[in-house]
Formats: structure tokens, sequence, C-alpha cells
């Protein structure tokens, strides 16, 4: 609905814009914004693969303190485990001060952390069960995931404010309302959390709907339907799982597909269960904060501008923004980590050790085989595993002979989203009206989208 114009800023929409605003106002917009688009949005190419300049910093960072990954990322799973077991069961649980609330986070993700933590000094020093510290279990979430998602959590947290609060998304979002709200009625600030995951990395993009939603920006369903169909993979990422099973040479017509896929699936699925009942609620303690402020005769770049200049305009000071952000890192990581490494250590268990992936994914060897994929027998229980991390297809499906299933293998695990060792866990934490049973229903829907897509797409690339 158009507002009526309230103050001689109505007539701003029929105005040049620059001369609305002072020099200072239009600097503390126009400068974080550069700055967040640069590190976060902007794709450029190291060593002859696409990439984004965070995730250039993050693996810089890794690379030097590499050394010290491995036992930060024990650290970060037992001391704040111990921490929690005191502060829960002492009168500190009663303090006010919201880092301190961090480590009173009730029962069940107590018993969580405590016992992730024992799973991590079980793998490090590799003790009890070898199913448990074995290479291909625990190891892999110790070496190869703890370190790299760790950084990823806290420079993701802490710079994500030059997205959010300096008027970028409300700059976008003004100008592509129309399209987000009709494709898939969202707000069009949701395309800058899209952009945000596909080019860095699928956590960012749930930390920043995560900041959103507190902030009141999205509501319950909203944040619900951007989370679990807008946060994929990076483009980084992608071409690494392509690498694994060795089908880098058709990366561009892939992702393309993959792409396209996830456009499909985010049109329908928030139409359907459980998506489709989410409510529009808002985060209690802010309301909602996107109001319509459309004046009269004022065009849409001049309404971009105006609400990113006020939203510059109120943006907190740099140290509560850094304060904020450390607290947000700190929550993911000192509860997340610990249930990755429950359910990383269980499912990669499962997969290395059990026959369970292959009974449980016996019913899609048929659709495989009616999709016309190859070696349905052996890409089956891959496609299953990609639930426990999206790099288990790549890994698992590396042997297959077949181009058209390995095509569909990868980008089936880029698509699906919904992963235990990473997505799903942050999720659930996020607090944002997801359920477990909600995050394994759109998995289900996802899958079964995507796959006759993908299948469809692999056939025709790869057929020329």
């Amino acid at each position: 609905m158009i507002e009526q114009p309230r103050s001689k800023s109505a007539s701003r929409g029929r105005t040049g814009v620059a001369g609305q605003y002072t020099a200072k106002q239009l600097a503390k917009f126009i400068i974080p914004t550069l700055l967040g688009i640069l590190l976060f949005l902007t794709p450029i190419m190291s060593d002859g693969k696409l990439t984004v300049m965070i995730a250039l910093i993050i693996d810089f960072i890794n690379n030097v303190i590499k050394p010290y990954m491995v036992p930060v990322a024990a650290l970060v799973a037992v001391v704040p485990s111990i921490i929690t077991v005191i502060v829960s069961a002492t009168p500190l649980k009663q303090h006010p001060n919201r880092f301190m609330q961090l480590f009173n986070p009730g029962l069940n993700w107590t018993i969580i952390r405590v016992v992730g933590a024992v799973l991590m000094v079980m793998v490090y020093f590799e003790i009890g069960p070898e199913w448990i510290w074995s290479r291909d279990t625990g190891g892999v979430m110790l070496y190869d995931v703890g370190p790299v998602v760790l950084a990823i959590y806290f420079l993701s947290a802490v710079l994500l404010p030059l997205l959010t609060d300096y008027g970028l998304m409300e700059f976008a979002g003004s100008l592509i309302s129309r399209v987000f709200e009709k494709l898939f009625g969202l707000p069009g600030r949701a395309a800058i959390d899209s952009l945000a995951s596909w080019l860095s990395a699928s956590a960012v993009g749930i930390i920043l709907t995560t900041q959103q939603y507190r902030d009141g920006f999205y509501s319950s369903r909203e944040a619900c339907v951007i989370a679990t169909n807008f946060s994929i993979v990076s483009i980084a990422y992608s071409y690494l799982l392509l690498s694994i099973i060795g089908m880098q040479h058709v990366f561009l017509p892939w992702y393309a597909s993959v792409a396209l896929t996830g456009i499909i699936c985010a049109i329908i699925v928030p139409k359907l269960p459980p998506l489709r009942f989410k409510k529009d609620n808002y985060a209690p303690a802010e309301g909602k904060q996107l109001k319509e402020d459309r004046y009269e005769g004022e065009g849409l770049f001049a309404l971009g501008v105006r609400r990113a200049v006020e939203r510059a305009d109120n943006a907190a000071s740099p140290l509560e923004l850094l304060k904020r952000g450390v607290h947000t890192s700190l929550d993911i990581a000192i509860s997340v980590y610990p249930g990755m490494m429950i359910i990383g250590c269980t499912g990669l268990a499962l997969i290395a050790y059990t026959p369970l992936f292959d009974i449980l994914s016996t019913p899609l060897v048929p659709v495989l085989n009616l999709l016309q994929l190859p070696e349905a027998e052996q890409a089956a229980p891959a496609l299953l595993a990609g639930i426990v991390d999206s790099i288990m297809p790549s890994i698992l499906g590396a042997g297959i002979e077949s181009e058209v299933t390995r095509f569909v293998l990868a980008g089936v695990a880029v698509s699906q989203i919904i992963f235990f060792t990473e997505a799903a866990i942050v999720l659930v934490r996020a607090n944002i009206g997801l359920k477990l049973r909600d995050l394994l229903m759109i998995y289900v829907l996802r899958v079964l989208i995507s796959l006759p897509l993908l299948s469809l797409f692999g056939h025709l690339i790869l057929s020329h």
C-alpha cells in the first residue's frame, strides 16, 4: 500500500537523489556497501577457479594458522561444554549478561555440547572404538570440516553487517522487490541472502537470514523459506564437489543446471507443507521492521536510496555491531560444532561400517533406472548419503563410470541444501521456526524435484 507524503521528503521521488542527502549520509551508505559487495558478492578468479574475496581470506587465515587449527577446533568443542555444565549447575545461569547466557542453552543443548565434546576428545586422542576416531569418520569432522567452518562462522558473523546494516539490502530489495514478491513471495532483500550464500557459503546465507529475522526484517515464514531454498553451498565449494567426482570440464553448464533447478525448487517447495503452513510471525524482541513507506511519485531507485540512507543513518556503532557479530559467531560455534561432531561421526560411521545406506537406498534404484541413470545400484547409496554431508555423494560416487550419473549426483548434493553436518544443525539452532521433521520433509521434496530435472539436464548436456 502506498502511503501519502508525511513531510517535505515526499518530493524526493520527483527530484534528483544526490541533492537530498549530505555527503556524510551517502558515504555511510556507499562505503560499507561497496566493501561488503567486494568481500561477499564479487566473483573473482583465483588459480583458475571462480571464488569471492571472503573465501580467499578464510583460506589465507586457515593456511597461516593451520598448525593450530585442529587443537583450536577441539578446544572450541570441549572448553565451552565444560563452562556450560558449570554455568547450568550454578546460580551463574541467572546472570543477565548476554555472553553469559551463551553457556545456559537449556538441557537439550547442554547434553549435545557434552556428548560432542566427549566425541571430540576421543577423535583427537584416538581413544575408544575405531569407528569413532577413524580418519573416514570422526577424522573427517576434526581435520576437514571443523577448521574451515569455524573460520567461516567467525568472519561471516563479524563482517556481515556490511551487507545488512548499511543499506545494501534496502537498496537492492527496493529495486527487485516486485520480482521476488511475484516469483517467490519474498521481500526483495532476500536476493542478497541468495547471493551471499551462492558466492560465499551456505552458512553465510543462514547466518544472514537469522540476523534479519531477529532484527524484524523477515517473518518466520520468510526466514524459513529463504534459509531452506536459497542457502546453497558456494560456487567455490560446488566446483570442489564437481572436481572430486571428475566432472569439472562441464562446470558452467552443470552449474547453470543447478541454478535453474534451485529456482524451480524455490518456486515449488514453499507452496507445499511444511513451509506452506509457516506463519508470518515476527521475532518478539523487535516486531516487524520492514514498513511500506513509498511516497507518491517516488521511483524505485529513489525509494531504494532513501531506504538505504535511512538504514545506514540508524546503524549501530561499529563497536556494537562487532559485539553482536562476535556473540552470533560464538553462539553458532559452541553449539553447532558439537552437534556437527555427533551427527557427522554417527552418519559417516553408518556409511563406512554398516550396510544401512545400501538398504535404505534400495527404493531409489528403480527411480534412478526410470530416469535412465546407469549404475543405479552404486549411485543410490551415494545419493542418500548427501543427507549426512553434501560432499558424500561426490566421494562415494567418484568411482562411477557414467558421466550422466556423476553429473546428477553432484547436482543433487548442491541443490538439496539440507545436510546434517552443517546446514541442518545451524537451522535448528537458529530458532526461526524450523524443526527437525520440517528439514527432513524439505530435504525429501528438494531431492524429488531436483533429481528428474538434473537427470534431464544431464542427458541433454552430455549427449552432445
